[in-house]
């Protein structure tokens, strides 16, 4: 008699894999438990003239231009075994509307959110909410990082809408990751989900990262394969190519990325190109990309160059001035820009 799949949801239980798999490995380490947990976060506040393209101008305050705003605790204990078990609960926040998330429709923890185990010999395990390995790469090898309001990069990939880049959140939910212990100068990752209630499927994800002195390189791909309730169904996979080199003279950042979409018969092409150069007593920061959507009836092409201005105040503040402009052929072109403060804790 065949048996039924097991779903990720299903090992994430207590009752489940990983319950009995915490259990074993935690109770040969126990009398010699040490605690250690920290508090952190970013508050990200700008005030400025936010216009994509073919979108209205809008005169705000906004939490998220160079990072997006967040508070987050971590907590784990380090066992005589060498395993370390850890908890890591973060959410976004919005100093603007005084709420968390990104957005109403967001969980409360709607960074990450998950328990871990780690060993030097093994590598770590995580399981929760997740960020995408491919969110991951796109902001490390890209000049304005992670900022989804002002990085040309991750904007194109994740904030274009449905006809380019890649469809859904970059934050996974009953998600499991696994990264390998580094060898040699090579650090792999793997990371597979169930999706949600109301699109259940399959996401998995791979990653593979060289970093030696000045050069590093990453490759990354992504499946997604969802079922939405009331949506037409997600096949979607995309590949990344990335590399940033360390010039002396500036930091410079490439990126492609090939998002192949047969449910909407799409195919999205993505390349950009970036710089980090100090500069009197701060750095700019220049990242331009280019991408093109292309269908049996969508030919979208986009282009965005996006310039900051960086003062490092102290170690915990920064001040910055960001201008971008966004031009989505057949619309009108969208021009913003935003002076702020960036403190971390």
């Amino acid at each position: 008699m065949p048996t039924a799949p097991l779903r990720l949801s299903a090992m994430l239980r207590p009752t489940g894999l990983l319950g009995p798999l915490l259990g074993g490995l935690l109770a040969c380490g126990m009398a010699q438990a040490q605690l250690d947990h920290s508090f952190y976060g970013v508050a990200d506040l700008s005030w400025g003239r936010f216009e994509p393209s073919g979108l209205y101008r809008q005169h705000r305050f906004n939490s998220n231009s160079l990072t997006a705003s967040f508070i987050g605790a971590t907590g784990s204990y380090g066992f005589e075994n060498g395993v370390t078990a850890g908890v890591t609960l973060e959410t976004f926040y919005r100093f603007q509307d005084l709420r968390t998330g990104r957005n109403d429709h967001d969980p409360l923890l709607s960074r990450n959110a998950f328990v871990s185990l780690a060993h030097r010999d093994w590598g770590q395990v995580r399981a929760g909410r997740l960020q995408t390995l491919l969110f991951n790469t796109t902001a490390r090898f890209n000049a304005l990082g992670n900022s989804v309001g002002f990085s040309p990069a991750v904007r194109h990939l994740f904030a274009a809408g449905s006809l380019i880049g890649v469809q859904g959140d970059f934050y996974w939910d009953r998600a499991i990751g696994y990264t390998a212990p580094k060898f040699g100068d090579v650090t792999l990752s793997a990371m597979a989900a169930d999706g949600d209630r109301d699109a259940p499927g399959r996401l998995s994800a791979l990653n593979a990262i060289y970093a030696r002195g000045l050069l590093a390189v990453s490759a990354s791909w992504q499946r997604v394969r969802l079922d939405p309730e009331f949506a037409d169904a997600i096949r979607e996979q995309a590949s990344q190519l990335g590399l940033s080199y360390n010039a002396g003279w500036a930091q410079v950042f490439g990126q492609y990325t090939l998002v192949r979409d047969t449910g909407l018969q799409l195919t999205s092409r993505i390349a950009s190109l970036g710089l980090s150069a100090p500069l009197g007593p701060g750095k700019v920061q220049l990242q331009v990309a280019r991408s093109r959507a292309l269908g049996d009836a969508v030919d979208r092409r986009q282009q965005t160059w996006s310039l900051a201005y960086l003062h490092e105040w102290d170690s915990t503040l920064d001040l910055y001035v960001v201008g971008m402009d966004d031009r989505v052929w057949g619309q009108t072109v969208g021009r913003s820009v935003a002076a702020g403060v960036r403190y971390r804790f």
